[in-house]
């Protein structure tokens, strides 16, 4: 099994990274007030805010897990950073580790060998 990891570089702001699928942390609705006392449909207890115009993120991860190697190229190419992918063999271990390139074919590995 393989799972691919993404790290946003340090210049990237929270509400960016949110967007782009980190977790959110911290944030605020701009509009959370008016939203609410006019029935705003938007379940903030949750991930509602997603769909929100008016949530900014302050605070998010800044490591997205279990995407595709292709979102994975996609971030490298549009806002630098770092990109790997775990292999796992049966036990749950990580038997090794690679890194996701933005150009180039990353899937060089023969499981049979390692299993």
């Amino acid at each position: 099994m393989r799972l691919h990891y993404y790290q946003f570089p340090e210049s990237v702001d929270a509400h960016t990274r949110f967007l782009n699928g980190a977790e959110n942390i911290n944030g605020d609705c701009s509009e959370i007030a008016r939203c609410s006392c006019r029935g705003c449909h938007y379940d903030f207890s949750g991930e509602g805010f997603r769909e929100c115009g008016h949530f900014v993120s302050t605070e998010s991860e800044d490591t997205i897990s279990g995407l595709s190697i292709t979102r994975a190229k996609q971030l490298l190419n549009e806002f630098g950073g770092s990109a790997w992918t775990y292999h796992i063999d049966r036990d749950g271990g990580v038997f090794e580790t690679t890194e996701i390139k933005p150009k180039g074919n990353n899937s060089r590995h023969k499981y049979n060998r390692h299993l």
